[in-house]
């Protein structure tokens, strides 16, 4: 039954992406830049949400309304939190990385593609003299392309969450970023 199920699926994302032949494909380099808002916990204390800019940079290959993308963006945030136990880690900086590969699924229309996107890839993270860890997650959202001959103007919104262990404390970060960008057909 799973394999049926399996089978069905496939065959269906299959049709959806060749459903729009006429669809823009080929190789594609872009730029990003957006907000990152993570909310960041140590055990059970919570940080107070920070907002912080993010930038990166993307490279894919786009096959009708498929595409696959290397990803790479960096987010610089401060720990803020009014709780005394974590006098030590408040006001620190804190960087995260993502270094990873996206799937993109979506509908090509001639100016506009909105799409799906799932990725998976490294997250590290850092704090500002305390240490560094990374950690392996997946990352879903949502977004649109509209383009004007060789260039795209994208924005997306991503789901992130992963947890790493610096200093002997389990770090556990998630949230949305939004992304926004220019990408270069070839």
């Amino acid at each position: 039954m799973v394999k049926l199920s399996s089978r069905i699926l496939l065959a269906g994302l299959f049709f959806f992406a060749v459903s729009d032949l006429p669809a823009r494909g080929g190789v594609y380099f872009g730029i990003q830049s957006g907000i990152s808002n993570q909310d960041v916990s140590v055990s059970k204390i919570h940080f107070d949400k920070d907002s912080a800019f993010l930038y990166g940079a993307q490279v894919g290959l786009r096959f009708f309304s498929l595409a696959v993308e290397g990803q790479f963006y960096r987010a610089d945030h401060s720990l803020l939190s009014d709780d005394p136990q974590l006098g030590a880690y408040d006001g620190r900086g804190m960087d995260y990385y993502y270094l990873g590969v996206n799937a993109k699924i979506g509908f090509s229309f001639p100016f506009v593609y909105p799409y799906l996107t799932g990725g998976y890839g490294r997250y590290s993270a850092s704090i500002e003299q305390i240490g560094k860890s990374t950690d392996r997650s997946f990352n879903f959202g949502v977004g649109a392309e509209l383009t004007f001959g060789k260039i795209g103007l994208f924005a997306e919104f991503k789901y992130v969450d992963f947890a790493v262990d610096i200093s002997t404390l389990s770090w556990d970060f998630g949230g949305v970023n939004f992304h926004c960008g220019l990408n270069y057909h070839f």
